[in-house]
C-alpha cells in the first residue's frame, strides 16, 4: 500500500555520510562544546557519547544541562557552504516525485541548514514541509516525543498510514515502535531488527513495494 505521508532524516540518508560533511558539523560541535564547557580536549568525544544517549544530541543536552544558547549553536555548527560537500541528484529527485503521498523532513539538524542542503540535493521543491531541532526541543529523534511532535506539527493524524525513513537504527527502531513503517537506509550501520525495509543507500526506494 502506499502511504500518506513519509517522514525522511536528512543527514546520511538523503545523502551519502562520506561525503565529509558531517565530520565538518561534528568538528565545529566540538568547538561550541570547548566554547560551554572548559575541558580537555581528549574528554569531549566522551562527553558528546554521554549528551547523545540521554538527550538524543549533544546541543539539546548542553542547552538544558549549561544553559547553552540552542539558537546559537545550532548556527554555529551548520555554518558551512553545503555545496562543497553535496550536489544535485537527479535520480532522487525523480524518485520522490513519483513517490506517492505528502513528504517530510524530520531532521535534528537546524530548519536553514536542512533547506540549504535541499536545495543542492535539487529536491527542496519535493517536500511539503521541515521538521527541525528546535521544532522537537527538548526530545530529539529517537524520543518518541520527537515523532508525536512531528505528527502533531504535520496533522497527520494515522501513524499507521506513515513511513519514516532514517540511516540510524535506533531512530528506525524508534519510529517502529510508535506505528510507522521504519525504513533503515544506508550500510554504515547494522541493520535493526525492528525496521520493516531496509535498502543500502536511498536511492533503492523504488525496491520498497509498499512505498509505491
Amino acid at each position: 500500500m502506499a502511504f500518506d505521508a513519509c517522514f525522511f532524516d536528512l543527514d546520511g540518508t538523503l545523502y551519502d555520510s562520506r561525503c565529509g560533511m558531517l565530520d565538518r558539523i561534528n568538528q565545529l560541535i566540538d568547538e561550541w562544546i570547548l566554547r560551554v564547557i572548559p575541558m580537555p580536549r581528549e574528554k569531549v568525544s566522551s562527553f558528546r557519547h554521554d549528551m547523545f544517549q540521554k538527550y538524543g544530541g549533544t546541543l539539546p543536552g548542553l542547552a538544558v544541562e549549561y544553559g547553552s544558547d540552542y539558537y546559537a549553536s545550532l548556527r554555529y555548527c551548520h555554518n558551512l557552504k553545503v555545496e562543497d560537500f553535496v550536489s544535485e541528484n537527479p535520480e532522487l529527485r525523480s524518485l520522490l516525485l513519483q513517490l506517492p503521498g505528502r513528504k517530510y523532513i524530520l531532521t535534528t539538524s537546524y530548519r536553514f541548514y536542512a533547506v540549504r542542503v535541499l536545495k543542492a540535493l535539487g529536491i527542496l521543491e519535493c517536500f511539503d514541509g521541515i521538521i527541525d531541532a528546535v521544532d522537537v526541543f527538548p526530545a530529539p529523534k529517537p524520543a518518541p516525543e520527537a515523532f508525536q511532535r512531528a505528527l502533531q506539527i504535520t496533522a497527520e493524524t494515522d501513524v499507521r498510514k506513515c513511513a519514516f525513513l532514517d540511516d540510524q537504527p535506533r531512530n528506525a527502531a524508534a519510529a517502529h515502535k510508535e506505528g510507522f513503517f521504519a525504513v533503515q537506509v544506508g550500510t554504515e550501520y547494522p541493520g535493526d531488527p525492528l525496521a520493516d525495509a531496509w535498502i543500502p543507500k536511498i536511492e533503492d526506494l523504488r525496491s520498497i513495494p509498499e512505498l509505491y
